[in-house]
């Protein structure tokens, strides 16, 4: 009798080993993820410039040219092209190169008549950027002038409502974010012969010139920002 019931004893203990291998109920959930990265791109968009006229009758000079209105807001003087007896000795314009890419002209420049070319550039990606700028010229004479404050850049914000409104001036690197729009100046004078004095340069040294430079736009997200983060 002891012996049945030892072998009784085993065969449960065997179905029940075979229940806990076979028997177990299962269930599991599925996660469907996805990943979207984001972009950085900022693009030219809008082009502008000066032009300057010569009133032959009168010896007086007209121009044309972004200004600043009484409350310091920034708008295109948008007089007509004169006509009648008026020759255009000057102009400025900036316009599409390419996808990233800009032609600047300066034509005629001549002292105390600055001129003006602008580009309107758009963040059209996805990320907040830093936004700044570097100019590379290897002539020594518009080298000199960008020191010494004769050719500058300035910029500001704007509002695109159908044409560019113009907000606060900008000064240094900029944050921009997603669909911020934002203009950028670059002027260019000559000195007079007395604002020379002083220095080893003369009047004659900047006329006839073939000068040219390439200024650059560089944009970064934001959170890797360093000052000329680009140099190598």
């Amino acid at each position: 009798m002891k012996k049945i019931g030892l072998l009784l004893m085993a065969i449960v203990l065997a179905i029940g080993a075979l229940g806990v291998g076979y028997a177990a109920w299962t269930d599991q959930i599925f996660i469907n993820g996805t990943v979207n990265t984001g972009s950085v791109d900022i693009d030219a968009e809008y082009f502008s410039g000066s032009e300057i006229y010569k009133d032959v009758d009168n010896e007086t000079s007209y121009v044309r040219f972004w200004v600043k209105d009484d409350q310091g807001a920034l708008y295109w003087e948008s007089n007509p092209v004169p006509v009648g007896n008026f020759v255009k000795v000057a102009y400025a314009e900036a316009a599409p190169a390419g996808d990233d890419e800009v032609d600047i002209v300066f034509d005629g420049a001549f002292p105390s008549n600055y001129l003006v070319a602008d580009v309107i550039i758009h963040n059209s990606g996805t990320v907040p950027v830093i936004v700044d700028a570097d100019i590379d010229t290897e002539d020594p004479m518009l080298a000199w002038l960008w020191d010494n404050g004769y050719a500058y850049v300035a910029a500001a914000w704007v509002e695109m409502d159908g044409r560019p409104i113009f907000g606060d001036e900008i000064n240094g690197p900029v944050q921009m974010e997603p669909c911020d729009y934002a203009k950028i100046w670059l002027y260019l004078d000559l000195p007079q012969a007395d604002e020379l004095e002083g220095t080893d340069l003369t009047q004659e040294d900047f006329m006839d010139k073939d000068w040219s430079f390439t200024a650059h736009i560089y944009a970064i997200q934001w959170n890797e920002y360093e000052p000329g983060w680009w140099l190598p």
